[in-house]
């Protein structure tokens, strides 16, 4: 199961007011919000912004012009304005783009928020790694795999049909959870031509003891680690809890097009 990163780790990058003013006019000319309907609260769009940093392109230009007909404040100026209205949008884009991760389970649905509107982000210290994989094989049929965490485990697929790419599915589409003791599985008669997520959760059994021996058995390996933790009143039994979303971890959601 992924390993899931901190949404507070989706970090948009800011214009610096002493950048020069080629990265300040480049950072201007770089958004890409256009009609996408995932943009539109933005608060300076591609037509404004781009604006600016033309007007900014334009001083920089007739300051060097011989005689000058701008001055570096005129320059100055205008590069604020670019630096104001990207650093705006840049803040706008953060909140944004972790309520997406968050409303996803996944820090990569943040991520693509940002990669999509062309801004610049810290990369997370941590890579996600996701441990199962999905691949439409025709016929409107889907194959499911997961690298097993552990002898024994439990899989709980979760999917549905989704609206688009990065679009988590409705409750309302969110099928009966798959549950199975094999790694891979198929799913079929799914709609063609549709997009579909999924994701899963994996249990481990409750540890036993060692025969002939007061120690537990070993610790979980680093794969096991990422599985649903056991919630245990004992040894024998597993403990769930009534009124939970979920008492599986998910990890983050994948799509695919049927075919």
């Amino acid at each position: 199961m992924a390993k899931e990163l901190k949404i507070s780790g989706i970090v948009v990058l800011k214009t610096s007011r002493t950048a020069p003013w080629q990265e300040i006019i480049d950072d201007g000319n770089a958004q890409t919000a256009g009609t996408n309907p995932l943009y539109t609260d933005i608060p300076n769009g591609d037509t404004v912004i781009h604006g600016a940093a033309g007007t900014l392109q334009t001083k920089l230009k007739n300051s060097k012009a011989n005689p000058p007909t701008a001055t570096i404040e005129d320059v100055r100026i205008a590069a604020n304005n670019v630096v104001d209205m990207q650093n705006e949008n840049a803040g706008w884009i953060q909140t944004e783009a972790r309520k997406a991760a968050k409303a996803a389970g996944d820090v990569n649905v943040g991520i693509n928020f940002i990669k999509m509107v062309n801004y610049k982000y810290k990369q997370p210290s941590a890579a996600v790694g996701i441990s199962f994989s999905v691949t439409a094989v025709g016929g409107g049929a889907v194959e499911v795999d997961t690298k097993a965490p552990g002898t024994g485990a439990v899989y709980i697929r979760k999917y549905g049909k989704a609206e688009d790419e990065n679009i988590v599915p409705k409750d309302a589409e969110i099928k009966e959870y798959l549950v199975s003791r094999e790694g891979p599985i198929r799913i079929d008669k799914l709609e063609k031509k549709e997009w579909y997520a999924f994701c899963e959760a994996t249990i481990m059994p409750i540890p036993r003891p060692h025969v002939n021996s007061g120690n537990w058995a070993q610790a979980p390996t680093q794969a096991e680690e990422k599985s649903t933790q056991a919630l245990t009143t004992s040894t024998h039994r597993r403990t769930f809890i009534n009124g939970d979303d979920s008492n599986y971890e998910f990890g983050p959601w994948i799509w695919i097009v049927v075919s």
